[in-house]
């Protein structure tokens, strides 16, 4: 897992971006009640260990596992997923729940797409990761480029500017608290 970077001397306020997901990610998992294992879509778990460290989400007693083809190992009666909202990766959380149930376990599963969502999952806003001070990432799947230049469906452009403006919005109440302190 990744180093959390220092955001101290940001131009932005990234810190507080940051600190937003990291409540937000901790509040999804504490209004699951009981022991949870949380599975991560691989090519999310560098971002996730920006926003929140390992040890923390092992101190509220999480278990972490990487999203993959194999079913999950886990004593754990609830089972979070985050993901990216791809077919393939459907497909190994179909194949964990068959597989849970072919065996008689009894477990609930939950399941975030990031950061889209669809009627049936719900959405972790991770919109963008300060990785540096003055380095963002946006938080899209690899597929997004391609839906937008060749299929010509925009959809992704919408979560790059709610990222943006969520940029504003902060960039605008820093002013004004800068400005209403002189």
């Amino acid at each position: 897992m990744a180093q959390i970077p220092n955001l101290d001397n940001a131009p932005l306020n990234l810190k507080s971006i940051r600190e937003q997901s990291q409540r937000d990610l901790v509040n999804i998992l504490k209004n699951i009640r009981g022991k949870k294992c949380l599975v991560i879509d691989p090519k999310l778990s560098g971002s996730l260990s920006l926003i929140v460290p390992t040890s923390t989400l092992k101190e509220f007693g999480i278990e972490l596992r990487l999203l993959s083809a194999e079913p999950v190992q886990t004593e754990c009666t609830k089972v979070v997923y985050f993901v990216h909202p791809e077919f393939n990766l459907m497909r190994f959380i179909s194949f964990h729940i068959r597989d849970d149930a072919s065996k008689g376990l009894q477990r609930e599963y939950f399941h975030y797409f990031v950061p889209r969502r669809s009627v049936a999952c719900e959405k972790y806003p991770l919109y963008m990761v300060p990785l540096d001070e003055d380095v963002l990432s946006f938080e899209l799947d690899d597929l997004a480029l391609k839906e937008w230049q060749v299929d010509g469906d925009a959809s992704s452009l919408w979560h790059i500017a709610k990222a943006i403006h969520k940029l504003e919005v902060r960039l605008i109440l820093q002013f004004y608290f800068s400005l209403s302190c002189t």
